[in-house]
């Protein structure tokens, strides 16, 4: 009896086929590549808000990437879906001696250390730094996250957490510092190079990671819940007001706000 997920690598397979739909028949892994991410995110705000039902069908989503991008590779002649799975599960059963091997690890923590030590052994063989194997297309504060992940299993960590407070104290002054320089450019009719203050940004956001990780937060799951927490309460503001936000005063807008934070989570 043919499984479901057969059925479905079957249907795929079909679309893909040269009578089979045009879209379909058309896309590659760059015209996929987007369309992976976006499924990826939305698994990601099903798990957020516990919907089962959602996230059952975003799975099936994401899924759907997965085996129309190996059903494109399979088209070239490159790999198959059974590829795909038999080097996932080869990895797998590589990185679970204490299951699959004569190693022992009793928790999750020693799971998770020999987990490390066996990818370092593996980057050893290909990667010519330790910050090596982080996607640069990925998001901006998770690869933060995991180029500060693996610069401390190399020792450079703070010694405590004050230290990385007194550090996010030091870059926001030199952000302020460098904003001063850009208003006073603009006030003598000056155009400013801004390179200086993105960098100076981007100290402080990644500085905020590392308390993020300090905590063991991800930090982009962190902006994700305060991102729907304020387009819930934003709703809820629209929902309340007599007239458009755009039309209130300032002090209209706080008092607003404080409504819809009572209705609103």
């Amino acid at each position: 009896m043919t499984s479901q997920f057969e059925q479905f690598i079957a249907t795929i397979a079909r679309l893909r086929a040269p009578d089979g739909c045009p879209w379909d028949r058309e896309q590659t892994h760059q015209t996929l590549a987007r369309f992976l991410l976006e499924e990826a995110y939305e698994v990601l705000e099903a798990i957020h808000i516990d919907d089962p039902e959602k996230l059952k069908e975003e799975l099936g989503d994401l899924l759907l990437q997965v085996v129309l991008n190996a059903q494109v590779a399979k088209d070239e002649n490159r790999f198959d879906l059974e590829d795909v799975a038999a080097a996932i599960n080869e990895k797998m059963i590589r990185r679970h001696p204490h299951v699959f091997g004569d190693t022992n690890a009793s928790s999750a923590q020693e799971v998770l250390l020999q987990w490390e030590e066996l990818k370092a052994r593996e980057r050893k063989e290909r990667a010519s730094s330790a910050l090596d194997g982080v996607p640069n297309n990925m998001p901006a504060l998770f690869q933060a996250l995991k180029i500060s992940e693996k610069a401390v299993k190399q020792g450079f960590e703070w010694n405590e957490e004050k230290d990385i407070w007194k550090q996010l104290d030091s870059e926001l002054a030199e952000l302020k510092e460098e904003i001063a320089l850009i208003e006073a450019e603009r006030k003598r009719g000056e155009k400013p190079n801004l390179t200086n203050l993105n960098l100076e940004m981007g100290d402080v956001l990644f500085t905020v990671v590392n308390i993020a990780r300090w905590h063991k937060l991800n930090p982009e799951e962190s902006l994700l819940m305060a991102i729907a927490k304020f387009k819930s309460r934003f709703t809820a503001m629209e929902k309340i007001s007599a007239k458009p936000l755009k039309e209130l005063s300032f002090d209209e807008l706080e008092a607003l706000w404080v409504k819809a934070k009572a209705v609103a989570t």
